[in-house]
């Protein structure tokens, strides 16, 4: 094999610099003229030629003063910016600093005195030391190396025929010895930190290669969210209106032959609007714009009030669903995000019920335990085989659906639970066998409160609710014209005065309407959020709701820092009903 004698022969040039700038690094000129003043100090320096050991002190101060200015001008910075002509300057610039401090050390013989052997120890005892310490420059190359060991060796012992003439020729010999160990250990040590230095950098390497993976995967997730976040706006307009021209048909035509397949409308209309905000929830869990809101939620009515919706799909499937609330969590409440809480239990357990079978049973339970809300979801369906039980947490898997029936969904429930969870801070767990059934575990870290004072509603017929809202002015600002149409049309069947503006700077003052329902993207410099607040100010006795399809967590604080209440679209018609309902009582 070729032998190369300078770093740039062998390595890449970004190496190179790393390799010079270490090597800088461990140069200590001053020791040049330190060593020099113990030699003569601790010799019979009354015995040198004055002049002789002058020159040599005035020497030992010249290679410091170079070794200085080399080690300055090549700062790390500058190493960092040198090209290949660069560094091969700076490689032989070090080269020739090398074979100077050889010249100077093998020029120390000249301190050696004939017949004074404890003085010439001392002498060779620092020459030796010298050497051994010098070994580091190994790490410029293999050129810096041999040139200062030859250049001191051959300087040194050309003095021994004069200084030990009896046996001079086995000192050479022991120095020959001495100098090829030196070189041979210090060139291992040149491998070991080459080594070294290369592992460094490829875990550097992978490292960065890791954090750019990672980076463009979140910048990914920013970018899918944000696009799904842009055009949820425009996407939940026919939803909305869908479901508003549904439900104002419903009221037209409460019975006959036509009722049945109104509400089967309905019921696909929601079933839709479900899916799609399911694929927005997700997003915003993946895309990190999901914010926090921790609120006192007394578990037993809530999760009672939950599970009562999912209570008759059970039954039309012949499902029996129970379930246990430990006693300690019967009088209390949790401190958690209750729309989370929401989106985990609505999936886990209508996933139970959607591949379960007639006659089978679904069992939920909740235990507090450690700090930890413990949630098991169990079921009596056909169980998931163990290679597949990772990956039905992905998006849109689905393994008991090879039909791709809607009405099962589209594989975004347990991708959602489990973004949810995690966000949280708890985990998820599943179990399964095959034939027998599952049970979904989940864990998350909660504190227990006492249940706030509250006032006692009863629960009236929408309709009855609605009769409040019969003669009062409704101010609808909303540019999207199938929206528009749809919520005209269903709100003047619940007998309000509407007052349709698709610009809201046509909007007069004198028209103080008891309602006002606003989308936030208008056509002006001003949104929704502001022109609502604009509004309220004009019209103290007025109330005011935000209608939206917008999901970026600014939107909702901003309008949370307002006092504004904002309603997601695609609005459920009879919680429209109920807010415009409440807001006028």
């Amino acid at each position: 094999m070729k032998l190369k004698l300078f770093n740039h022969h062998s390595y890449q040039l970004s190496f190179c610099r790393e390799m010079l700038t270490i090597g800088i690094e461990q140069t200590r000129p001053y020791l040049s003229l330190v060593l020099a003043v113990l030699a003569i100090a601790f010799g019979q320096y009354p015995l040198l030629n004055q002049q002789t050991m002058t020159l040599w002190v005035i020497a030992a101060i010249l290679v410091m003063l170079l070794g200085l200015g080399f080690k300055t001008y090549f700062s790390a910075q500058r190493i960092q910016q040198l090209d290949l002509v660069g560094l091969r300057r700076a490689e032989y610039g070090g080269f020739a600093y090398s074979a100077v401090v050889g010249l100077l050390w093998g020029n120390s013989s000249v301190l050696l005195l004939p017949q004074q052997l404890d003085h010439n120890l001392i002498i060779t005892m620092i020459y030796l030391g010298v050497c051994a310490g010098a070994s580091s420059i190994a790490i410029f190359g293999l050129a810096h190396l041999l040139v200062g060991s030859i250049f001191a060796l051959t300087f040194f012992v050309a003095r021994f025929p004069v200084v030990y003439p009896d046996f001079y020729g086995q000192l050479i010999f022991l120095f020959l010895i001495f100098h090829a160990v030196i070189l041979r250990m210090a060139w291992e040590r040149n491998k070991i930190i080459v080594a070294n230095l290369l592992l460094n950098i490829e875990k550097e390497q992978l490292l960065a290669q890791q954090a750019l993976e990672v980076a463009n995967a979140k910048q990914a997730n920013l970018e899918k969210s944000a696009f799904l976040a842009a055009a949820s706006h425009d996407l939940r307009q026919p939803v909305h209106a869908l479901m508003l021209l549904g439900h104002a048909l419903k009221l037209r035509l409460p019975t006959g032959e036509n009722a049945e397949l109104i509400q089967r409308m309905l019921e696909a209309g929601q079933a839709l609007a479900d899916q799609f905000n399911n694929l927005m929830d997700l997003s915003r869990l993946e895309g990190g714009v999901y914010q926090l809101n921790s609120s006192t939620v007394p578990l037993a009515e809530f999760v009672y009030r939950l599970l009562s919706a999912q209570q008759q799909s059970a039954q039309q499937q012949g499902i029996q669903l129970k379930i246990h609330i430990s006693k300690l969590l019967l009088n209390k409440a949790v401190m958690i995000d209750s729309g989370l809480l929401t989106r985990i239990l609505d999936n886990l357990l209508g996933n139970a019920i959607k591949f379960s079978s007639a006659r089978h049973k679904v069992l939920v339970t909740f235990k507090y335990q450690h700090g930890q809300l413990n949630i098991r979801v169990y079921d009596q369906a056909m169980g998931i085989p163990i290679e597949q039980q990772q990956h039905i947490f992905k998006p849109y898997i689905q393994l008991h659906n090879p039909t791709r029936d809607r009405a099962k969904g589209i594989g975004l429930g347990l991708s959602i639970v489990q973004e949810a969870v995690q966000l949280l801070g708890g985990r998820v767990i599943l179990t399964s066998t095959l034939d027998k059934g599952s049970c979904f575990s989940v864990s998350l870290p909660v504190s227990l409160v006492e249940i706030p004072p509250k006032i006692v509603s009863h629960k009236m017929d929408l309709r009855v609710i609605g009769k409040s809202l019969e003669g009062k002015v409704l101010l609808l600002v909303e540019d999207d014209p199938m929206s528009a149409q749809a919520l005209m049309t269903w709100a003047k069947d619940w007998g309000l005065n509407v007052y349709h503006y698709t610009d809201p700077r046509q909007v007069k003052p004198e028209l103080r309407p008891d309602l006002i329902l606003s989308d936030i993207r208008l056509p002006s410099e001003w949104d929704g959020i502001q022109w609502l607040s604009e509004w309220l100010d004009w019209w103290p006795n007025s109330r005011g709701v935000l209608v939206s399809g917008e999901l970026l967590a600014e939107t909702h604080q901003r309008a949370e820092q307002e006092g504004l209440l904002l309603l997601s679209k695609p609005v459920a018609p009879d919680l429209l009903v109920q807010t415009l309902a409440g807001l006028v009582r």
